[in-house]
């Protein structure tokens, strides 16, 4: 291993960032082979039945079914389209319908899922609270160590009446 001079530990090779990177236990989940197998069912349902009707409408000569198949691949391919969101939701559906005995590889979905929503929700919270208006508030410092919060001094002071 080589060692870069400004820190004392060793650089990884990237052999040995490949052989961490796949000991993860997630990334184990996802080359399961049971899941392995529901993404490519669930790859087929939304992709693969267009790239079958494009390449067979065009062998055969049939235009409506080279069309059809055309007009989805445009669609899958254009920027925005939650294809690969639908493809892992359904993925995950085959997997508990043809291997609800692989408790292991869901367990390690749903706590990633979990983990996902928590991030998405602290995300939200940034960046609603970065928008979010406040009034500019004035510290007056009273005592040493108490702080006072006031919106503004024309508040404090009461209006006064001229005749």
């Amino acid at each position: 291993m080589e060692t870069n001079q400004n820190s004392t530990k060793p650089k990884k090779t990237v052999k040995e960032r490949l052989k961490a990177f796949f000991r993860k236990q997630w990334v184990q989940a996802l080359l399961n082979p049971h899941f392995l197998i529901s993404i490519g069912i669930a790859w087929f349902i939304t992709n693969g039945w267009s790239y079958c009707a494009l390449g067979l409408g065009a062998y055969f000569g049939i235009n409506w079914l080279r069309n059809i198949g055309a007009v989805w691949l445009g669609i899958l391919w254009m920027p925005g389209t939650p294809e690969k969101l639908v493809t892992f939701s359904i993925a995950i559906v085959i997997l508990r319908l043809l291997f609800p005995k692989d408790t292991k590889t869901l367990a390690v979905i749903h706590e990633k899922r979990l983990q996902l929503i928590d991030l998405t929700k602290k995300s939200f919270q940034k960046f609603r609270d970065k928008f979010k208006r406040k009034k500019p508030a004035q510290i007056e410092q009273n005592e040493p160590g108490q702080i006072e919060t006031k919106a503004s001094e024309a508040e404090e002071a009461p209006p006064e009446n001229d005749p």
